[in-house]
């Protein structure tokens, strides 16, 4: 069951923010100077967390792990599915925002949306780095 979660969380959130983004703005309004690019932020950095562990899900899954958890994948960090995750939640903000300008009648393009985007994968890539060193600190070289 729990591979089933890894495999669908982040797929189903991807879609969840691709239509959120399409639609007239669904943020209740908030009397904060760009909180949007809050909102932008804390979406993207939950984004790149769950393509981790989708990838990272599906790398243990080929290895013949027939159970692991998300502890598992927490405390083996890897740069290579990291730049993954980083990268592909980077391109669908790039698509979103693309999809934005010339798709969307409500909605228009804004780089600085994109560079929202990007700061929350690169905190959750630190956030991911950080708790792998947390889970590690004792362990003897």
């Amino acid at each position: 069951m729990k591979k089933v979660i890894y495999w669908l969380a982040a797929p189903l959130f991807t879609v969840f923010i691709t239509v959120a983004s399409m639609i007239a703005n669904p943020a209740p309004p908030v009397n904060i100077d760009n909180v949007d690019k809050i909102y932008h932020a804390t979406a993207y950095f939950i984004m790149a967390i769950l393509w981790y562990i989708f990838f990272y899900s599906r790398f243990l899954g080929k290895q013949s792990l027939l159970s692991f958890g998300l502890k598992t994948i927490l405390k083996n960090w890897s740069r290579t599915i990291a730049i993954g995750a980083s990268a592909l939640s980077l391109i669908i903000g790039v698509l979103i925002e693309l999809g934005q300008e010339f798709i969307s009648v409500n909605r228009t393009m804004d780089i600085m949306d994109v560079l929202a985007n990007f700061a929350g994968i690169i905190i959750a890539m630190l956030f991911l780095m950080i708790i792998d060193k947390l889970f590690n600190k004792h362990k003897v070289a």
